[in-house]
């Protein structure tokens, strides 16, 4: 089936939510095959890799270490616990062992705890988890950040003011949550734990256009201004590296979003959403899903080998029964409910 023009949909389509989260964004970025097998295809890899998991686990250590009366014996604890809940029934990830994996992680921690432990830490913690789903549209934030008034004057006697027109509806759906809001230097900032096998200048050099950082600023920034009622600021995101090497190695820099680079997030973020939801659309037209989300094979082997390689050279009943259904994560879950209440609307 060929493909029809985005602007041949009907207009009831036009609306239709799409939801991303910044990982899914990067996802679909990198190789939209990979993010066709998660959220088309609906499967994922049984197994894990130790990586992420290592992070994962020693971000809930950080945590402990940045609360209030927090030790580091209860934050190896939380770690060592993180990890065990990852690791499940079979005792090990695909490429190193529990205890391999607790190792580094504990490790690491500590040494961390022993680097910084001296020095009074640059923000206090809110231990505020926030979690926020946000219509992108753009408009918000120049109106926001440039003047927080509904209103703006037209520079007549007649007239001097004119109401805001409403920001458009886009239906593209930012889904984010993170727990380190901190204050520093009397603002608000997002405090953003990274774990990394080596230590390279340009791992902390493309945070200056990270489209995760801007992401985050955005969407809390949107999230407590529409709580509040009146506009709240993320100034910006602290990046707190922990490199795993023998020795280990740390590393704090700050990164700020300048009003026009929000300006600039909401056009591409809109962008790419509207080109999501018509590949979707295309698909529940009875397109051929791999045609509609083509692979990058310079993603294959980017970050160590991708799981759904196999799949992607010969992709067979018997390859497919190696992998696990996807169960629903908190995109999913917030695209169903959006896409019900959109159906309701435009019954």
């Amino acid at each position: 089936m060929s493909s029809a023009p985005r602007s041949s949909w009907p207009a009831w389509a036009a609306t239709k939510p799409v939801v991303l989260n910044q990982s899914g964004l990067k996802e679909y970025q990198n190789c939209q095959r990979l993010y066709g097998w998660r959220r088309v295809a609906g499967l994922e890899p049984v197994g894990r890799r130790s990586a992420p998991e290592i992070g994962t686990a020693v971000h809930a250590g950080l945590a402990v270490v940045h609360a209030p009366n927090g030790t580091l014996e209860a934050a190896l604890e939380a770690t060592t616990s993180k990890l065990e809940e990852r690791i499940g029934p079979g005792g090990a990830f695909e490429d190193k062992s529990g205890d391999e994996s607790k190792e580094i992680a504990t490790k690491v921690l500590s040494d961390y705890v022993a680097f910084w432990g001296g020095r009074e830490d640059v923000w206090k913690p809110l231990n505020q988890e926030v979690q926020f789903i946000i219509e992108i549209q753009p408009g918000w934030a120049e109106r926001v950040y440039y003047n927080a008034e509904p209103y703006f004057g037209t520079g007549t006697a007649e007239d001097p003011y004119v109401l805001r027109p409403p920001l458009p509806k886009t239906g593209v759906f930012l889904r984010g949550r993170l727990d380190n809001l901190s204050i520093h230097a009397g603002a608000l900032w997002i405090v953003d734990y990274k774990t990394a096998g080596r230590m390279d200048p340009r791992d902390l050099l493309k945070y200056e256009m990270d489209t995760q950082l801007t992401a985050y600023i955005y969407g809390v920034s949107k999230q407590l201004s529409e709580q509040h009622g009146e506009p709240v600021r993320i100034e910006g995101a602290i990046i707190d590296l922990l490199v795993k090497t023998k020795v280990s190695q740390f590393a704090r820099e700050k990164y700020t979003r300048a009003e026009a680079e929000l300006v600039e997030f909401e056009n591409e973020f809109v962008e790419i959403g509207a080109r999501l939801r018509e590949q979707h659309l295309r698909v529940d037209a009875g397109e051929d899903w791999k045609v509609v989300f083509p692979k990058s094979t310079e993603h294959c082997f980017r970050y160590g080998t991708c799981p759904m390689r196999d799949l992607c050279l010969h992709d067979t009943p018997i390859r497919r029964a190696l992998y696990n259904p996807k169960s629903p994560d908190y995109v999913d879950e917030a695209w169903a409910e959006l896409t019900e209440k959109w159906q309701k609307e435009n019954a």
